[in-house]
């Protein structure tokens, strides 16, 4: 390092200093080790040059006037020289940035819904998520969001009070696996005591004969009027004429079906065995060719 010269470093001294062909460094007369380094082109920096546990180390604090002044640099750099020597980083770490509700969100689908979850359930999380909760609450750091936030939110699904109340359900259970992880302070689940809106429960209706008539007049004309293939017409009548699930019909076999008595044999969804369910009305079945 080299030797203290014989002025402090001020700003006026500073802004005098000069090289011609190669930079060098001019060191501060009252702080050891606080100097300016100053470049043929005019540019000058400030830096911090010590020695601790055997090991010499140099810091660049900043150029000079832009945007520190001499006696912000001599400030800093004391405290840089104190830090130094007692073994710790030259400046104080920045804080790392506190996990926001996108952060939350996507731990919540890697760690619990990918694990936990249905496929279909994981499908309908993450369009939950981001479709309505991410880019209305994202942005927000975890554990400063208030019950106001939630409720704002909620109330803006008002028209989709379904959506709504299945989007509170997710957000309550995200908060608390963040209260688990650590990312809130515990016990302060700002989805808590949400009254959820009331959905009306859907009446189940049976199709009256007149409909029935028309749906079937309607399926017989699709085909010829292209709004439908034949075989889509055809697999529409079937479910409607049967009251089986698709799953059901798509698992049936030509053994199953017994075309004198219009019954057909269908597995049973807890035993796996077959059983003859009563007669399901008459149909006629035609062998399509593929």
């Amino acid at each position: 390092m080299a030797r203290p010269q014989g002025h402090a470093l001020t700003k006026r001294i500073v802004d005098r200093l000069s090289v011609d062909s190669k930079d060098a460094i001019f060191w501060d007369r009252d702080l050891p080790g606080f100097g300016v380094r100053v470049y043929p082109h005019g540019r000058k920096l400030y830096v911090v040059q010590t020695r601790a546990f055997g090991r010499s180390r140099r810091v660049t604090i900043g150029e000079h006037g832009n945007p520190v002044s001499a006696d912000q640099a001599r400030k800093q750099a004391t405290e840089i020289i104190a830090r130094i020597k007692l073994g710790k980083p030259p400046v104080e770490p920045e804080p790392a940035a506190a996990p926001t509700v996108a952060d939350l969100a996507a731990r919540f689908e890697r760690e619990y819904v990918a694990v936990r979850c249905k496929p279909l359930t994981v499908r309908h999380y993450g369009l939950m998520l981001r479709k309505h909760i991410v880019p209305a609450l994202g942005h927000l750091p975890v554990d400063k969001v208030q019950k106001s936030d939630i409720v704002g939110f909620y109330t803006g699904l008002h028209e989709m009070p379904t959506v709504a109340n299945r989007a509170a359900d997710i957000l309550g259970h995200m908060f608390r696996l963040a209260d688990a992880w650590g990312w809130r302070p515990s016990g302060q689940n700002p989805c808590r005591g949400m009254k959820r809106f009331k959905v009306p429960r859907h009446r189940e209706r049976f199709l009256t004969r007149e409909e029935l008539a028309r749906l079937g007049e309607a399926l017989n004309a699709a085909p010829a009027e292209r709004l439908a293939s034949t075989h889509a017409a055809a697999a529409i009548l079937l479910l409607l004429l049967t009251g089986c699930r698709r799953n059901e019909i798509l698992g049936l076999r030509w053994d199953d079906l017994n075309f004198e008595s219009g019954q057909m044999r269908l597995p049973d969804t807890k035993t796996g065995a077959k059983y003859l369910p009563g007669p399901v009305g008459s149909f006629q079945c035609h062998a399509v060719p593929n």
